[in-house]
């Protein structure tokens, strides 16, 4: 029964895994096993995405099945880790963009591992961005970008930040379709990628292994 929730997640049969995961909490399930359910079967839904097998309206499904799970337990995002996230990630769409829907995704399933996530919203200028490093010292800096006349600001931004001294113990992300540019070259980003579950494997791998660093 546990397993079928993780396949219902991941075939996107939205009213079903509801239905199910409901009867999971009549039965009294627990709250952590419920937890790695939906987080197995958005796992699974992002290696479909990842191979090409579906699409950003799917992952935005899959969004909402688990959102509406954990609100049927009272299980809130990140909950697992809520009194020690697992890293923190500053997120925004750079200046003069104004899309959203990868970096909410992001936004969403980095919520769902433990990671506690700063969002400065969309058409967010240089400034602001550097304003928030200084105050939340993130773990990583992630910036979303799809239109291509906002490059500059990245570079901009990329600039700024290095010579300021604030990249110093912190990565630097650029996600978003302007990544399928050939001609971007900001030597100060660590990782670029537009694909959404890469994003989300880099970010968790270098805050496990940066926690794992600290804890020693």
């Amino acid at each position: 029964m546990k397993e079928k929730l993780i396949e219902l997640i991941a075939d996107l049969k939205l009213d079903e895994a509801e239905e199910l995961a409901d009867n999971l909490i009549g039965q009294g399930i627990d709250v952590q096993d419920l937890y790695d359910l939906v987080m197995e079967g958005l796992a699974k839904i992002g290696k479909k995405y990842e191979s090409g097998e579906c699409y950003i309206a799917d992952l935005i499904v899959s969004g909402m099945i688990a959102k509406n799970i954990f609100a049927a337990a009272n299980l809130e995002q990140g909950s697992r880790s809520a009194e020690k996230p697992l890293g923190t990630v500053l997120f925004g769409t750079i200046f003069d963009d104004i899309h959203d829907i990868g970096k909410d995704l992001m936004i969403d399933a980095l919520e769902n591992r433990g990671i506690c996530v700063i969002d400065l919203g969309v058409d967010v200028k240089v400034s602001k961005f550097v304003e928030a490093v200084r105050l939340h010292q993130p773990d990583i800096i992630a910036v979303s970008c799809v239109m291509t006349n906002s490059i500059p600001y990245l570079q901009e931004l990329g600039n700024t930040l290095e010579t300021e001294n604030l990249l110093k113990n912190c990565r630097f992300l650029l996600g978003g379709a302007v990544v399928n540019q050939d001609y971007i070259k900001i030597p100060q980003i660590d990782f670029m990628t537009n694909n959404f579950y890469e994003g989300i494997q880099y970010c968790e791998v270098y805050l496990k292994k940066k926690k794992g660093e600290l804890d020693k």
